[in-house]
């Protein structure tokens, strides 16, 4: 079965909904109409009677109504009032006068009837007739020593003809009410699904290869507009993603390239002359060396995916930076006097941080070996450990190469490398430094970067401090 359109569906339910909201209506109104024609009638009926009862004298033990016939009014209201009357003397049951309309519709009480009037107080009652419903006012009455019973009566036909009417104009004024119904509903879903549809259009013609495209926005700042506005958001972060995507397949693909090439040449080579056995030995030896940049670039990828999808649990124990940083900056020194380059570490004592401890000694080695390895021979490289507020400030500084100002916003993307002249003086997949800011940001941190070229570059990087250690450092009192 072919589902419904959105369109079809707004239809139906504005058609349902005006069909109940008619028929409620109509029947709360049909209530109240008949309702007050009864009340109505009722109370006509009782001022009639009143009326009647006004007019009504006995002469001789029969009943005569005294009135002017010369007073138009007086004559019709009589005229209309004794249209459906009788008068009964209640003690003996006799019938003393009546209408000709109850006398053809046979309408008489018994004695026993009567005498439920003589001390009740005025009644109504409906009867049916062979000429519609008849309602009848009891009413008793003392008069020259007798007690008399007054029954004015009036038709209920007008009334429910006014109810019928009212029931077949329904009849054919609520179809014809839903019918216009749904078609205002078909227009107007069409009217406002139009939008929706330019919308879909356009998502629709969207591909990988033009996610630069963007959704219309009619500039109305309706549900619509944040719609289309929200999908050119998302837009935007999937172009952005699927720009690193790319920039990353074509990285990693450079940076696997080399190594790849040079073991094949290097094996190659091996393979086309004969060597001593100490030749071979230094060719597996060169090829161990790919082996480990190979070895340790996919190690650095592995810890970066896991990390950017939320698999690395990141710890909260006290963890003493001092003593941290002071350690690793003994176990650089014998690499920087490798390179000639001198090492000098300068630290408050016992800071203390709540986190990691194998992240924080991640953003400490990384940042202090790229400085050594940025620094030409004979340079110096500073790490510098202090308090400030809450807060402990690292900052490594070298006398290095710098990174010019057009790099420098791009240092912690994953395998962006500065110009090819300062790639080329360490090795590395560019890696590094993703990890570090991954790793601070996960710290709640902060890192900075000032660097000039041929001058030197410097890291300042700011954690916060534990809650035991700003207690600590609180005054007392």
């Amino acid at each position: 079965m072919k589902p419904l359109t959105l369109r079809t569906k707004l239809t139906l339910f504005y058609s349902i909904t005006v069909s109940v909201l008619l028929t409620g209506f109509a029947l709360v109104y049909y209530r109240v109409l008949s309702v007050g024609l009864d009340q109505a009638l009722t109370q006509e009926l009782i001022d009639r009677t009143s009326g009647l009862r006004g007019y009504l004298r006995f002469e001789e033990g029969q009943p005569v109504f005294a009135y002017d016939p010369t007073d138009p009014d007086e004559v019709s209201f009589i005229n209309t009032a004794t249209r459906y009357y009788q008068v009964y003397e209640i003690r003996n049951g006799t019938l003393l006068a009546e209408s000709d309309e109850l006398r053809a519709l046979g309408v008489e009480y018994s004695a026993e009837d009567l005498s439920r009037y003589i001390q009740a107080p005025p009644s109504l009652i409906d009867l049916q007739t062979d000429q519609g419903k008849l309602r009848l006012r009891n009413e008793a009455l003392a008069a020259e020593g007798g007690v008399y019973l007054l029954v004015v009566g009036t038709s209920l036909q007008p009334m429910e003809d006014t109810l019928t009417s009212f029931i077949k104009a329904l009849a054919w004024l609520l179809p014809s009410g839903v019918l216009l119904a749904a078609l205002a509903a078909w227009f107007m879903a069409g009217k406002a699904l139009e939008p929706v549809a330019a919308l879909g259009k356009a998502a629709g013609q969207i591909a990988v290869s033009s996610l630069d495209r963007r959704l219309p926005v009619r500039g109305t700042n309706d549900e619509l507009d944040q719609l289309a506005s929200q999908f050119n958001d998302t837009l935007a972060r999937l172009e952005k993603a699927v720009a690193e995507m790319k920039q990353f397949t074509a990285s990693i693909s450079h940076e696997l390239r080399t190594p790849l090439a040079v073991l094949r040449g290097e094996a190659e080579v091996a393979l086309m002359q004969a060597n001593s056995a100490e030749q071979y030995r230094r060719v597996l030896a060169s090829q161990l060396e790919e082996f480990e940049k190979l070895t340790r670039m996919i190690n650095q990828l592995l810890t970066l995916a896991r990390a950017e999808s939320g698999d690395v649990a990141i710890a909260h124990e006290p963890v003493n930076i001092s003593s941290m940083t002071e350690s690793l900056a003994e176990q650089l020194e014998p690499v920087a006097a490798s390179k000639d380059v001198s090492i000098s570490c300068k630290c408050d004592s016992d800071v203390i941080l709540r986190g990691d401890a194998a992240w924080v000694e991640r953003i400490i080695l990384n940042l202090a070996d790229n400085a050594i390895k940025f620094t030409p021979t004979g340079g110096h490289v500073q790490i510098k450990l202090s308090r400030a507020d809450s807060s402990a400030i690292l900052d490594i500084a070298d006398d290095g190469i710098g990174i010019s100002p057009d790099d420098v916003p791009h240092i912690f993307e994953r395998f962006y490398r500065a110009d090819p002249s300062r790639s080329n003086r360490a090795d590395g997949a560019g890696l590094g430094l993703s990890l570090v800011k991954w790793a601070v940001d996960q710290h709640r941190g902060s890192i900075q970067v000032e660097s000039t070229p041929g001058l030197g570059t410097r890291f300042t990087v700011r954690l916060p401090l534990s809650l035991w250690e700003r207690a600590a450092r609180q005054p007392a009192g």
